[in-house]
C-alpha cells in the first residue's frame, strides 16, 4: 500500500490581555490521537475545498482558514491577516501554523473537534498541551520580540 504524504494547516490566535501580556486561544480537543489535550484549530488539506498556492503546493492558508471555522467558527476575513508562524516538513507530513492577532473579541464556537475553548497566558500553558503546539508559542514569543 502506497502511504501518502499528510498535508496540514492550523491558526494561532493571540491577543495582548488588560495588561499587555501575551494570549493565546486553545482548545481541548476530544477525540484521539490528541484527546483531553490542548491544541490549535486546525486539520487535513482537502484538495477539492482549499486547492493550491501555485503549480502542486496545497494552499494551506485555504486550509487553515476553513479548519478554524470548522472547529471553533472564527471567521477570517482576510487571509492576508495571518502570518506564517511555524512549519515543518517531513516525507510524510507537512504542516503550516499561521499567526494571527485578535484585536476584539469574537463569539467563538466549540465544534465536534472541542470540548472548551480557553485563552491561555503565554508563559502558563498547560501540561497537557500538544507538544508542537508549545513550539509554535516559542515562535510567537520569538518573532513578537519576547511576547510574553
Amino acid at each position: 500500500m502506497k502511504r501518502l504524504p499528510y498535508h496540514g494547516a492550523g491558526i494561532l490566535a493571540w491577543r495582548k490581555d488588560a495588561h499587555g501580556k501575551t494570549e493565546v486561544l486553545l482548545g481541548l480537543r476530544k477525540y484521539n490521537p490528541q484527546a483531553n489535550m490542548w491544541s490549535i484549530p486546525g486539520g487535513e488539506w482537502d484538495e477539492r475545498k482549499d486547492g493550491f498556492e501555485e503549480g502542486t503546493t496545497p494552499d494551506y492558508r485555504a486550509t487553515a482558514i476553513r479548519e478554524t471555522w470548522e472547529e471553533i467558527r472564527l471567521s477570517i476575513d482576510d487571509g492576508d491577516d495571518l502570518a506564517l508562524l511555524w512549519r515543518t516538513h517531513t516525507p510524510f507530513y507537512h504542516f503550516r501554523v499561521f499567526a494571527y492577532p485578535m484585536p476584539e473579541k469574537r463569539n467563538l464556537v466549540c465544534r465536534e473537534e472541542f470540548s472548551r475553548l480557553r485563552w491561555f497566558p503565554v508563559d502558563d500553558l498547560p501540561n497537557n498541551t500538544v507538544s508542537l503546539v508549545r513550539l509554535q508559542v516559542s515562535a510567537l514569543i520569538k518573532d513578537s520580540g519576547g511576547g510574553a
